[in-house]
């Protein structure tokens, strides 16, 4: 996308609470130049312009390693982690590889809208299994499983967003995922955490992974730089048993392309070695709290009665869900017309119709008086 286009559904100079964007001023940050600096300066360096290794970068993987171990208290090696070109990338492969077209893929919802959109295009089924305000409901899944195989399917992948979920904001909790590493077991199939909002926690410990509480063993966690440093360098990792990551790092895409992105792991690990990554987390985790609180604050002063919403421990979005007679593409036409640009919530749905009264809020971008003003735009719009 050039500087002079924009995302589809914003117009110029509308309050942005549509994308889960990283805040702009948290972008390129003067540590984040430094190593930019001393890599491109560092003869050394010059082999990063040549293909990489299939697995990564070494230096990045070495680092996250250490990094994962110290922040989650797990027992792994390089073995467990590749670099991937961001999440995107991990999902696209990891469904390539583990569901065949005409599989089928369990996803929660809602869910996330462009994961959709990569499992249709490789011709996988889609079966949707229902939330509540706890996250995903271990018996609704194993409904669905048993249905399946009474039709003779058997779903080769869970895809879940279990922390600060996109789009609902949810957490679930570590009793839920362990009944759903409980039917993983029983029922053989993959479970896919994509794990992105990990360290944007605004209260508290995080519950732990799948990958930890399955002890590796049927479950794959999705990491990435996107919301924490800069999702234009399209680095991120995957951590799995070492069987599944040999099975990445053989996959056609790897072994034609080489490791992902070399040139650009090369300098992040440059950069998180330093230490200025985790102290750049320490410094957006306060900032999207404030912006989480003035978008609480602002839907507890305007909204009207019957409007409900999800209350985030982390990450970038709340869920909102309306009365009955009120639809969610109505407000957000009606909304972009007086300058404020939000998600309707029928995309993030396996069936559209199960969405026509949820609107998704992104408050990752927009700064603390343009929240207050979009939601309370909003909230003027959906009044009866």
């Amino acid at each position: 996308m050039s500087s002079t286009e924009l995302p589809q559904g914003m117009a110029e100079n509308s309050i942005p609470l549509l994308l889960g964007h990283p805040a702009p001023a948290t972008l390129l940050i003067p540590e984040l130049q430094q190593a930019m600096q001393r890599f491109i300066s560092a003869p050394q360096y010059a082999m990063a312009l040549q293909y990489g290794p299939e697995q990564g970068t070494r230096s990045l993987i070495d680092f996250l390693v250490e990094k994962i171990r110290r922040a989650q208290a797990l027992t792994i090696s390089s073995r467990n982690v590749m670099v991937v070109a961001g999440s995107t990338h991990a999902v696209d492969m990891l469904s390539r590889l583990y569901v065949k077209p005409g599989g089928v893929i369990l996803v929660e919802a809602p869910t996330y809208v462009d994961a959709l959109h990569i499992f249709r295009d490789h011709s996988i089924k889609l079966c949707a299994v229902p939330m509540d305000d706890n996250g995903l409901i271990p018996a609704a899944l194993e409904e669905q499983v048993t249905k399946l195989y009474v039709a003779g399917k058997h779903p080769g992948m869970l895809y879940t967003i279990p922390n600060f979920h996109n789009p609902t904001g949810r957490t679930l909790s570590e009793a839920r995922r362990r009944e759903i590493i409980e039917l993983a077991h029983r029922y053989g199939f993959l479970i896919v955490e994509d794990d992105v909002y990990r360290d944007l926690s605004f209260e508290g410990n995080v519950p732990a992974s799948f990958y930890a509480l399955a002890n590796g063993e049927q479950a794959v966690s999705i990491g990435s730089f996107s919301k924490t440093l800069a999702p234009g360098l399209r680095l991120g990792w995957l951590v799995a048993s070492e069987k599944i990551i040999q099975e990445c790092v053989n996959c056609g895409t790897t072994q034609m392309g080489g490791g992902a992105n070399p040139f650009v792991a090369s300098m992040v690990a440059e950069y998180c070695r330093s230490g200025d990554w985790e102290k750049h987390i320490e410094y957006v985790r306060p900032l999207y709290k404030l912006r989480r609180d003035a978008a609480l604050a602002a839907l507890d002063n305007y909204m009207p009665a019957g409007v409900t919403w999800t209350r985030p421990a982390g990450g970038f979005f709340l869920w909102l869900t309306l009365p009955d007679n009120i639809f969610a593409q109505d407000v957000k036409r009606l909304a972009f017309h007086n300058g404020v640009s939000v998600a309707a919530g029928d995309g993030f749905f396996v069936n559209p119709a199960d969405g026509t009264h949820n609107l998704r809020l992104a408050y990752s971008c927009a700064s603390l008086n343009d929240i207050d003003m979009g939601i309370r735009i909003l909230a003027h719009v959906i009044e009866p």
